[in-house]
């Protein structure tokens, strides 16, 4: 059971009646108030470009490829598995081959390579005899294989866009925004954005120029790359993403152009959700799963039947990899919950990143698994496997959960590690498996230090946020809405979709509190709410704006990104963190009562009978023996609706923790009102006026 609230934060006080306002409030939002920026902000045309030249090295990469061309050299574009690695490759290859150039490329495969230029696939790059080796998407790190090819008289160019170390590989040209002495004026471009650029600078200098058809191509490949990649979506990125869609309205890339026919509904606006809820899929899945060639010949395939093979053969791998993660998300929520796990490592009784392993999961799934366990749990996770290349180690890849700080806390302990890698939100890592238990012990000492420096939890972050626009008033609740909501499109990483709220009756369907206004919504995993929610009562709703399309008829829909009930007044309700804070600080109960006027200990503080009975049929019925996180004042409505046992926030804590001190259950406090719990198989009947919490609470 996951029955958890989020924290608003409304940017904007005011409360919007019509779609003309709405939209101001939005651009001022986001700084945007200015003419000449908000039509560049909001033009279909315009946007912020930047001359390719401005890179360091940018001039040189040109000279040497143009050279390289013109002495018929053979020119290897060395890529990355995952989509944008994929569509960089493509980008160059196809601006290549329309000046028939001698260009191979290689793409290297996850579990037999790693990532980036490594020692296991030098001996295949070598094999190619390349006179140049231009890797994208990688490369800036690879410091010792540059070198190598540098000592067996290759030139190399390396492209990329990710952190670089404390020096640049000895490459004859290294373009990448994130060096120290970068004079690129935008560094959040992706791998095929930096490919593009590149592209752009060959055919700007004129020796081989670029066909009209040939950039179309390269625009719609990185627009794609720019939304996978999840970097930034503003200045030079948003750009790209808008040129992007508008060549894709009649895609010039073959394979592009079957992916949507094959992909996007009839009616449906072919946009950023499209792109990364069924394309991105795709391509990336045969990276993970297989070998992204695969991905590679939809791109560079100019024949339709061929692509459309590519296409479903792709489709069929994002088949089976969802298989796949299901599997191994269900393995691992099965051992977290086990009863058999070690107490030690339960969830209840760790703070740091949740740790899982399965010997036979798949490696190309480690990273989405751990992200859904993060999501799942409210934690951060790391998953693990046999590696494939490196007998006796186990491969690892975490997800960091809120403000948790993953490649810090993972650096503090590298001597545990045999290598790792990433960032604050990402990494990857190899443990030797004899060390696993003192890898896991280091992990959750470092947490919890981490965690104390910071004085606070790592689970009261951004994750559990929700940063709302406004309020819209229902009658501003209209189709016109969202169109003018659209204009700030393509959302993402910097220009967030607008999340708005409201107060509505739940019914069948919403409506304001005059029955005025009518509107559908639908809520994605918030099935638990429907046990907390009864017909007529008041809510308020987190919710986005879309459309919905059906039979040839589109309106408006709201998806809900959170509800809140309307819980009762009086301080035990409206004030419950206090409260808790107050009791666990060990304030007796008659005390915190004097501080809130009107409020009784039996009333409101002390669970009677009937309350524990009906909260532990409460606990069981709907989380069962699998691990449940809940906030209080949503497991007291649950209790109260259910049950017909009113029950406040303070008491269904009380509850909780007299269960815990029987052994029923395993319970961990989160934050003062958010807490997780799992049912103990007993078959023994317990008296809980024998515990010693019980009796505190009595006597208090």
């Amino acid at each position: 059971m996951l029955l958890t609230g989020k924290n608003w934060r409304l940017s904007a006080s005011q409360k919007v009646a019509d779609a003309d306002t709405l939209l101001n409030v939005l651009l001022k939002n986001r700084g945007i108030t200015e003419g000449q920026s908000v039509e560049q902000f909001l033009s279909e045309d315009d946007g912020i470009w930047h001359d390719p030249f401005l890179y360091n090295d940018m001039r040189k990469a040109v000279d040497i490829i143009n050279a390289t061309i013109d002495s018929h050299g053979k020119i290897l574009v060395y890529g990355d598995y995952d989509c944008d690695g994929v569509t960089a490759t493509s980008i160059l290859v196809r601006y290549f081959r329309s000046h028939q150039v001698n260009v191979e490329y290689i793409v290297p495969h996850r579990s037999e390579h790693g990532y980036g230029l490594t020692e296991k696939i030098m001996d295949k790059v070598i094999e190619k005899s390349p006179d140049l080796v231009i890797t994208v998407d990688c490369g800036v790190t690879n410091i010792d294989t540059v070198q190598e090819l540098k000592n067996r008289g290759i030139k190399v160019i390396v492209t990329d866009h990710h952190n670089v170390k404390d020096e640049l590989p000895p490459a004859d040209c290294v373009i990448c925004a994130k060096r120290a002495d970068n004079t690129y004026p935008f560094i959040d471009l992706c791998g095929a954005g930096v490919a593009l650029k590149l592209v752009e600078a060959l055919g700007k200098d004129g020796t081989h120029k670029v066909t009209g058809n040939i950039w179309r191509q390269a625009v719609e490949l990185a627009g794609l790359a720019t939304i996978a990649d999840l970097v930034s979506v503003v200045n030079e990125n948003r750009t790209i993403i808008k040129r992007a869609f508008k060549s894709m309205k009649k895609p010039s890339n073959v394979g592009v152009s079957v992916m949507n026919d094959m992909l996007l509904v009839p009616g449906k606006t072919l946009d950023e959700t499209f792109i990364s809820f069924n394309f991105v899929p795709r391509i990336n899945a045969a990276g993970r799963l297989y070998d992204s060639a695969d991905a590679l010949k939809l791109f560079l395939e100019n024949n339709p039947s061929e692509a459309k093979i590519a296409a479903q053969d792709l489709t069929r791998e994002n088949d089976e990899r969802k298989e796949i993660e299901a599997k191994v998300f269900d393995e691992a929520r099965a051992q977290l919950e086990n009863p058999a796990r070690p107490e030690r490592w339960s969830l209840t009784n760790t703070c740091g990143p949740i740790v899982v392993y399965g010997k036979d999961w798949h490696q190309g799934v480690l990273g989405i698994v751990a992200g859904k366990l993060s999501q799942f749990y409210g934690r951060s996770a790391l998953v693990f496997t046999d590696d494939a290349t490196e007998p006796g180690c186990a491969k690892g890849s975490g997800r960091a959960f809120g403000d948790f700080d993953l490649y810090e806390c993972l650096e503090r302990i590298s001597d545990k590690l045999v290598n790792f890698g990433g960032h604050k939100k990402a990494a990857g890592l190899l443990v030797r498996k004899t060390d696993m238990g003192t890898f896991m012990e280091a992990l959750e000492q470092e947490a919890a230090k981490i965690y104390e420096e910071k004085g606070r939890s790592g689970e009261e972050s951004e994750d559990d946020s929700i940063n709302a626009e406004c309020e819209i008033l229902p009658e501003g609740l209209v189709f016109d809405s969202y169109r003018e909501v659209s204009k700030l499109r393509p959302f993402g990483i910097g220009n967030p979709k607008p999340v708005f709220s409201n107060g509505a009756h739940i019914r069948l369907d919403l409506t304001d509190a005059s029955g005025k206004y009518n509107i559908s919504a639908v809520g994605f995993g918030m099935g638990d709410y429907f046990n907390i929610l009864r017909a007529g009562d008041k809510i308020d709703i987190a919710y986005t704006l879309n459309e919905y399309c059906y039979r040839g008829e589109t309106s408006l829909s709201l998806h809900l990104e959170d509800i809140r009930p309307e819980f009762d007044e009086g301080f035990i309700w409206q004030k419950a963190e206090i409260a808790e804070k107050l009791y666990t600080s060990g304030l007796a109960m008659n005390q915190i009562a004097k501080m809130a006027p009107g409020e009784d200990i039996e009333g409101a503080m002390r669970p009677t009978p009937e309350m524990y009975g009906a909260c532990y049929k409460a606990i069981d019925k709907f989380g069962g023996t699998a691990m449940s996180t809940v906030d209080l004042r949503l497991l007291a409505r649950l209790v109260s609706n259910n049950y017909d046992v009113p029950m406040t926030p303070f008491q269904a804590k009380r509850c909780l923790e007299v269960f815990a001190d029987c052994n029923l259950i395993r319970l961990r406090t989160i934050t003062p009102l958010r807490v997780c719990f799992n049912i103990l198989a007993t078959g023994e009947k317990v008296k809980l006026s024998e515990s010693e919490v019980y009796r505190r609470i009595q006597g208090d």
